[in-house]
């Protein structure tokens, strides 16, 4: 059912007009309370199968918007760049838009200027986020909020044709959720431009991640509910240029990505990483650590700390020409061990005591460039022995 927007088209575009005629003499922005509680009502009120639209305009709330139980919703804007929800000045609550509902359908609209989170979707069956953006006004900030797109225990995510920039964590962050498709998206501006955290049965694929501090990072992290991740696939990306300083809030774990990084497992499993075009970064490549390079201690006794099964094959490298980052211990490592050059491909070593053989954690490497820079580090012996010849890890299948 398509719910009519007549009358409520009309009370958008008077307040539209409203603060596009004051809005250079106004110090804060002039809150749309009429509006939001139409729109919330409707969202309340909805009827699983119902359309819901959000004529052009810019508007501005204090609070979240919300859908809780009501399955089958549709919430539609005229466009991503023609619908905006300012939450500039938000008083109540942290997210734009919070969604724990299943088969639902956003798109065609920008969330941006949360308190928090933009767009949070959690414990969600069948969730379709589709050319919706969010951002922060203001440009790359510690007090942004930490996730633009964030669903979280869901299962059956597709995100396709958003775009997210200037977010305080991660632009497009799926968590614990299983079956998951991030495509054709676009991610600059962010600490992690897209990332996949505890997520079992992942695509990554034709997305432009640029301008971040990492460009697409796959994490396994302690203590959560889900537990351990695995299958994750990324490819025909191009990543480029994610230079950006980092500016994550102190003791978040995306604090320890070195400005110019273009991929980071960090504890991943079973993960391929194939056709993409990683270019222009001038500390890593792909960097392919277990969690024990964070030194951080954790108490979950069914976590797997360990990066292993892990295949790269065809991707074009292509390094920037200047220092790493310095700042960040990952980058003093590059500095230390390599003269400052930076590396393609850096895998930390540290291996399972379990397991044994020649290549005990199945790290597989098949690229065809003469000039690839790769290092296993030897973390695991304070550096001891760095090898920079890849010939173990040369497994055809």
């Amino acid at each position: 059912m398509n719910i009519s927007t007549s009358a409520f088209g009309l009370l958008f575009l008077i307040s539209f007009l409203f603060i596009s005629c004051t809005e250079k003499e106004q110090v804060a922005p002039r809150i749309d309370s009429t509006i939001y509680n139409i729109l919330q009502g409707k969202l309340m009120d909805a009827k699983p199968g119902d359309v819901i639209e959000i004529p052009a305009g810019t508007y501005y709330f204090d609070r979240p918007l919300s859908l809780e139980g009501i399955p089958r919703v549709t919430i539609r804007g005229a466009g991503k760049l023609n619908t905006v929800l300012s939450f500039l000045g938000q008083k109540v609550g942290a997210e734009g838009i919070r969604i724990i509902a299943d088969s639902v359908i956003l798109s065609d609209l920008t969330v941006q200027d949360t308190k928090g989170d933009a767009i949070k979707i959690q414990d969600a069956t069948s969730v379709t986020l589709r050319n919706v953006r969010t951002t922060w006004s203001g440009g790359p900030k510690e007090t942004n909020g930490g996730y633009g797109i964030y669903p979280v225990a869901c299962k059956n995510v597709l995100i396709e044709g958003c775009e997210a920039s200037n977010a305080s964590d991660a632009g497009i962050y799926v968590g614990q959720s299983t079956d998951v498709i991030v495509r054709n998206c676009h991610a600059h501006g962010n600490v992690a431009g897209i990332e996949i955290e505890n997520c079992k049965h992942s695509s990554v694929f034709n997305n432009l991640a640029e301008g971040n501090t990492g460009g697409i990072l796959v994490f396994d992290l302690p203590e959560l509910p889900a537990g351990n991740g695995f299958d994750c696939r990324v490819y025909n990306n191009v990543i480029r240029n994610n230079n950006l300083a980092n500016f994550a809030p102190k003791g978040n774990i995306v604090g320890i990505v070195p400005a110019g990084t273009g991929i980071i497992l960090l504890a991943a499993k079973s993960v391929t990483i194939y056709d993409n075009q990683i270019l222009g970064h001038k500390t890593i490549g792909t960097a392919i650590a277990s969690y024990g390079i964070t030194q951080k201690k954790y108490k979950d006794a069914n976590y797997n700390p360990y990066t292993y099964n892990i295949s790269l094959r065809n991707n074009i490298y292509k390094r920037a020409n200047s220092l790493p980052d310095w700042r960040s211990d990952f980058g003093k490592m590059v500095i230390m061990l390599f003269w400052g050059k930076p590396q393609d491909i850096i895998y930390d070593g540290i291996l399972n005591p379990e397991w044994s053989g020649k290549n005990p954690m199945f790290l597989c490497i098949e690229q065809n460039q003469t000039n690839l820079r790769f290092a296993n580090v030897d973390a695991g012996n304070d550096f001891n022995k760095v090898v920079t010849d890849l010939s173990v890890h040369l497994c055809k299948k």
